[in-house]
């Protein structure tokens, strides 16, 4: 494991209680961008969560005498590694192991992850089999509403069927009435591009073309996709793709100067700061779409603020992320020689300011971290403070906190 975290230990723990994070902020292949540009979004959710962890083991209010642990554990944004993440957390993460514990430390207490709702979906039906509680902050297809399919899924964001009926409504609400749809090809957007084509066909409007980001090929059928928006006489393009699936068709869309269209965008590129640079201003500048809801996380600013590679020890990004921030360079005796010969990029202090860089940070997916970590934090607390004979179990049973079922937390 490249990034990990055990237990802290504090002075008044008598219990220790894991959670993992099933997300993709451990390994560098996730943290850069297709043009190797760090990716701070994804760095500041990974923070989110280690910030809610320590804020609620330093809560006396709050699971008392309890210290969670977690572990944050990297999916590659690949099928087989969160296949095989979530057989090694159920085994008890020193290997896979179907059907069997080998561990015989602090009880799972639920996981929280992943981002993309087709890996999920792949998640949820395995931990939904022991009834192990899994909170996405992210994943928005309408599939994983159905409790009978994933009976532990939870989520801190809300459903597409709310998305695609709000995007019809948008494209009525501007009168557009001749609609370009694009999107990835996996089968969550399959789902989705389905619900939002009848929504907008429902509204009123007809569809021009639906094309698909053809994620399976490395220039993701760009230069076609390009060319058909190009020669389409449909002003208003719907757009359900990633950023990250999306950047090599606006890149192309940038070579082929195809400019003069609207931009509907969904809430997993509105916002992008991969997508907001000046460089693609020409073809996106004037979209328009939704964003997840926002809001206060106290204190994150703070503890954002004093973050350094002195105190981050066990954090392997801390360098890359302070280079991208500050466009410096730490130098060392490995590099050194390239130090010399380089006039262009300054060398790391360590006393720039973190404050400075922080003032516009988007916090969207951040708040949906932490909310999910609080979630868990206080449903163990209601087993932490349940009465015998009122409690919500069989003839009014309470769970053991230091040894509860996964299904008596969710």
């Amino acid at each position: 494991m490249v990034w990990s975290k055990s237990c802290s230990e504090n002075s008044c723990a008598t219990h220790r209680l894991n959670f993992l994070l099933l997300h993709s902020p451990e390994r560098k292949v996730y943290f850069f961008s297709p043009d190797s540009q760090f990716e701070f979004q994804r760095y500041q959710t990974m923070r989110a969560m280690t910030f809610a962890v320590e804020q609620i083991n330093s809560n006396p209010d709050l699971l008392p005498n309890i210290t969670l642990g977690f572990q944050i554990l990297d999916t590659c944004t690949d099928m087989r590694r969160a296949v095989e993440g979530t057989f090694g957390m159920l085994s008890g993460g020193k290997g896979s192991v179907p059907n069997y514990r080998c561990h015989n430390g602090p009880p799972l207490a639920g996981v929280i992850g992943e981002s993309a709702s087709t890996r999920s979906i792949l998640m949820a039906h395995m931990l939904g089999l022991y009834r192990y509680p899994q909170i996405s902050y992210f994943s928005t297809s309408p599939l994983l509403s159905y409790r009978n399919l994933f009976p532990s899924f939870f989520r801190t964001i809300p459903s597409d069927e709310f998305q695609s009926q709000g995007l019809a409504q948008l494209v009525s609400h501007f009168g557009w009435t001749w609609i370009g749809l694009l999107a990835t090809d996996n089968d969550y957007v399959q789902f989705g591009i389905q619900v939002v084509q009848k929504e907008i066909v429902k509204a009123g409007a007809c569809i021009a073309f639906v094309e698909y980001i053809l994620t399976s090929q490395p220039n993701r059928n760009a230069p076609h996709i390009a060319r058909v928006i190009r020669e389409s006489t449909a002003k208003a393009v719907v757009v359900l793709s990633s950023d990250s699936a999306l950047l090599p068709v606006v890149e192309e869309l940038v070579r082929q100067n195809v400019t003069g269209k609207i931009w509907v965008a969904s809430e997993s590129w509105s916002t992008s700061s991969l997508l907001s640079k000046e460089k693609f201003q020409s073809i996106l500048v004037g979209t328009i779409g939704f964003a997840i809801n926002s809001g206060p996380m106290p204190g994150f600013f703070e503890y954002f603020h004093t973050l350094h590679s002195s105190n981050s020890q066990n954090d392997t990004f801390i360098k890359e992320f302070w280079e991208q921030t500050f466009s410096c360079k730490w130098w060392d005796q490995k590099n050194l020689d390239d130090w010399k010969g380089n006039t262009t990029i300054p060398q790391c202090t360590g006393r720039e300011k973190l404050e400075h860089s922080m003032a516009e940070a988007d916090l969207r997916i951040s708040l949906n971290v932490y909310s999910s970590v609080y979630a868990i934090a206080w449903s163990l607390q209601s087993l932490l403070h349940c009465k015998p004979g009122t409690g919500p179990f069989l003839n009014g049973a309470c769970a053991n906190i230091s040894s509860f079922r996964p299904w008596q937390v969710s």
